[in-house]
């Protein structure tokens, strides 16, 4: 963030450019949060995958590592559907604000959803791999919906003089994702699943409802 207050204070960035950087600065927090849940998917529940999932899938026998490719294939196939959506929809197709925060509420109902099999299933007993497929078509389609958006949001609310500063900033969202996961992992105990990912899912959540509801405004400041 010290990237955008120097580009956002600069005397090269005129009062009109520095007006469009304040939208982006939610865009860039909710994908920090988007990040962390990314974080929870190759951490937590890679090791949830391996000692709490039958791998036996319609007769098909599967491994752990085969949940690092699914994520993968719904990528191709969401990425394609969210294209053409656009495509189809043209200028009547949602802001920059309103898709990032449909995007990031998708992205907090994986860990939502999974707090269900917590719930449901005690910890001696292995669960149907099809909770993790949702869990990875949730969080994806919420991908879908806010990388490529970001990405297009940061070069274009950019400054003149900072355009690849301004791409670079948006990238930093990743690593402060990450950073959040590793925080967020400290509060973590075998057990108390539920109470976690009710918490990472709730507050993801909550951000995504700040830019759906103020996605009107954002966007006007956006242009």
């Amino acid at each position: 963030m010290k990237s955008a207050i120097y580009i956002y204070t600069s005397r090269k960035t005129s009062r009109e450019e520095a007006r469009r950087i304040i939208p982006f600065v939610f865009v860039f927090v909710a994908n920090c949060f988007a990040m962390m849940i990314w974080n929870q998917s190759t951490t937590i529940l890679a090791i949830y995958a391996a000692e709490r999932v039958n791998m036996n899938f319609f007769g098909y026998e599967m491994t752990p590592a085969a949940f690092q490719t699914v994520p993968a294939i719904y990528a191709v196939l969401f990425g394609l559907l969210c294209s053409a959506l656009w495509n189809k929809m043209g200028n009547r197709q949602p802001s920059t604000p309103l898709k990032f925060g449909i995007g990031t509420a998708f992205w907090a109902f994986g860990p939502l959803f999974m707090v269900i099999p917590f719930l449901l299933y005690p910890s001696n007993v292995r669960v149907s791999p099809i909770w993790l497929m949702i869990f990875y078509a949730l969080i994806i389609w919420g991908e879908a919906m806010t990388s490529p958006v970001g990405m297009s949001a940061a070069t274009k609310v950019a400054p003149t003089a900072f355009t690849a500063q301004m791409v670079t900033v948006w990238q930093l969202s990743q690593s402060t994702g990450s950073g959040l996961s590793a925080l967020a992992a400290n509060f973590y105990v075998e057990g108390s699943e539920t109470g976690y990912f009710l918490f990472i899912g709730g507050i993801t959540l909550l951000v995504g409802l700040v830019l759906w509801i103020g996605n009107k405004r954002l966007g006007r400041m956006m242009e």
